[in-house]
């Protein structure tokens, strides 16, 4: 069952990604993904705070406020690749993300790494390579889609690698809605700096920000809850990671529908080189786990 959600919520994601695309081209702006998303977030989770009945520990509210920041800035470098590159080429290279958790964890807290680890670090960065030779435009913006893609992988590893440390600390039901919380209070305070007009969007735009920020709470809930109720974070994330592929299958099938004409500039070959990158990653994803489970 709890795999099943981790399937839903990875295809989901993808089919997030297009209709973040979509919104994009329909004039919305970073700050739509940005603000209106968390928001919807922070507001969705909050009703967690009643799953618990301990008192909340309050001596230690910055461990889901520095989580909510490192999540925000993962959020943020996640929605600008989005706009700036392929979603087909974006979403495969966040599958990343478990490799960086043991390697974080490795740097940050003397987590030591087995032989499979090593391995996945090896086969992740070959992926990356295949998938960021796959962009059909100048390297300069090929190596900017990977980078930002890269550092939002790292990012969302942050945040899952502060969730094992702290959470049990904290308790998962009180950590998890003030981590939401504070990601739309963080995400809201950068108003200012776009400026009140950013808000601002067609008509049109607003349907599709609305259904983006509708799927992102979606697979955002199930995950959690796959993770938090049977407790295999390995397993979840093993299953998570094909999102990429699911991205490359779904701008492949129903882009055209979504206005998202990738896959003809890409061509069948270069979305098939997609697809080979986007399972050297996987491939790395399910050996990190193998590691983490012995």
């Amino acid at each position: 069952m709890y795999l099943l959600l981790a399937l839903v919520a990875a295809i989901v994601f993808a089919l997030g990604s297009m209709v973040f695309k979509r919104a994009f081209a329909e004039g919305a702006g970073i700050v739509h993904a940005l603000v209106v998303n968390n928001v919807v977030l922070g507001i969705i989770f909050l009703p967690l705070l009643a799953f618990d009945s301990k008192p909340v520990a309050w001596h230690l509210w910055f461990y889901p406020v520095l989580t909510g920041l490192a999540f925000m800035v993962g959020h943020l470098l996640n929605v600008v690749s989005i706009r700036l590159g392929d979603v087909s080429v974006v979403t495969p290279l966040l599958g990343a993300k478990v490799v960086f958790v043991g390697l974080l964890g490795w740097v940050l807290f003397g987590t030591q790494l087995r032989s499979e680890q090593w391995i996945a670090s090896a086969l992740a960065t070959l992926g990356v390579v295949v998938m960021g030779r796959t962009d059909t435009r100048t390297a300069q913006h090929a190596a900017r889609s990977v980078a930002l893609a890269m550092g939002c992988a790292a990012a969302f590893a942050m945040t899952d690698v502060l969730i094992q440390a702290w959470g049990s600390q904290f308790g998962v039901f009180h950590f998890l809605p003030l981590q939401f919380a504070a990601l739309g209070l963080l995400s809201a305070a950068t108003l200012p700096y776009f400026g009140w007009r950013s808000l601002r969007a067609p008509a049109r735009a607003w349907l599709w920000i609305g259904a983006a920020a509708f799927l992102s709470a979606i697979q955002a809930i199930l995950i959690t809850a796959a993770i938090a109720i049977w407790k295999d974070a390995s397993g979840v994330n093993v299953v998570y990671a094909t999102r990429g592929l699911w991205s490359i299958a779904l701008v492949w099938v129903i882009g055209r529908w979504m206005q998202n004409y990738e896959y003809r500039a890409a061509g069948n070959r270069i979305m098939g080189t997609r697809l080979f990158g986007a399972a050297l990653i996987l491939m790395a994803v399910v050996l990190t786990s193998l590691g983490q489970a012995k």
